[in-house]
């Protein structure tokens, strides 16, 4: 017959389970927290000053002509996006988020064919990218001569400069595909951008990579809370699927700092060094769940390979990455 726990026990039972519930609460309400300080220095490498954004009530009836407004135009700010993106709006708050402008337009011919168009103010390119590259839809399509944007069966999506824009429409016509090709167009060219690139999107090799599959991991990547601003990159080696990923810091030491700030994260997660032969100076491999996990940093970027199922292939992907890294002089 089992013996009854004592008073003491069950006192102690009753205070872990406490402290449990405390932890899941604390991290639940932490998920959906929106920190204004921790978003402006979310994105390391990415210093420049917030502009103050230019969006308009106007823009987009001059960007839609030829459609009817079927509501004024809407403004939403950090503080109520929700409103309007309930479940998304996280994505965008910590990313850096400053405005959303949207409104909804119709055929003259048929008020049931409608689009809504959403332009996003992001702040900077780099920020605009993120949540393009997090939000990609798994049926995109790639738009021709447009360097962030893609289709799918109802809707479009690009990049422009600081800005991040979403056409959806509520059914697919030929005269709604058409509207929402000349809404892109016409946004480009009816809003002035300042110049500028994201220099590690050209930093990842090119042999089996998927290009249009790179994002930028705003924070928290691979659940390690230090781990913003990277980039993950997704390739078929010898028709196996590999993720790389780079992050540049503010300097080499950064790197490198931050590279043995992961492995210690691994190792405290039940991680286990595995002796590795790639020739690279101050690379880990690491067993996880089945899986390798290498990292090295190199000049003022820290880089490496992601659950890798196949020890040899993540170190050739490695060997590949430094190799490009190195010879892009960083």
């Amino acid at each position: 017959m089992a013996s009854q726990p004592t008073k003491r026990e069950t006192s102690i039972g009753f205070g872990i389970l406490l402290v449990l519930a405390g932890i899941v609460i604390g991290i639940f309400i932490k998920q959906f927290h929106y920190n204004r300080a921790m978003v402006e220095g979310v994105l390391e490498g990415d210093t420049s000053a917030i502009p103050t954004t230019g969006l308009s009530g106007e823009l987009l009836v001059e960007v839609a002509e030829g459609m009817v407004p079927l509501n004024p135009p809407e403004i939403f700010g950090p503080e109520n996006l929700s409103d309007k993106i309930d479940g998304k709006a996280e994505l965008y708050l910590s990313a850096g988020f400053l405005r959303l402008l949207c409104q909804r337009f119709a055929e003259a011919s048929d008020s049931n064919s409608w689009m809504e168009g959403f332009v996003y103010d992001m702040g900077t390119l780099r920020r605009a990218f993120a949540v393009y590259s997090v939000q990609r839809r798994a049926d995109a399509e790639k738009i021709p001569g447009m360097e962030f944007a893609y289709r799918t069966e109802n809707a479009l999506f690009f990049v422009h400069g600081k800005y991040y824009v979403e056409v959806i429409a509520a059914v697919m016509t030929e005269e709604i595909a058409e509207a929402m090709r000349s809404f892109a167009h016409n946004f480009i060219g009816k809003t002035e951008v300042q110049g500028g690139r994201i220099e590690e999107l050209a930093l990842f090799p090119p042999e089996g990579l998927d290009e249009e599959g790179i994002t930028l991991l705003i924070s928290d990547a691979f659940g390690f809370d230090r781990f913003d601003n990277v980039f993950i990159a997704n390739y078929a080696v010898e028709n196996v699927q590999l993720m790389a990923f780079l992050s540049m810091r503010e300097n080499p030491s950064a790197a490198s700092e931050l590279a043995a700030a992961y492995h210690g994260f691994l190792m405290a997660n039940g991680g286990v060094d595995v002796k590795s032969d790639v020739k690279i100076p101050g690379a880990k491999l690491v067993k996880i769940l089945d899986t390798f996990e290498l990292i090295f940093s190199q000049g003022k970027f820290l880089a490496g390979v992601h659950e890798a199922q196949d020890r040899g292939l993540a170190e050739k992907l490695a060997m590949t990455l430094i190799q490009k890294l190195s010879g892009a002089g960083t």
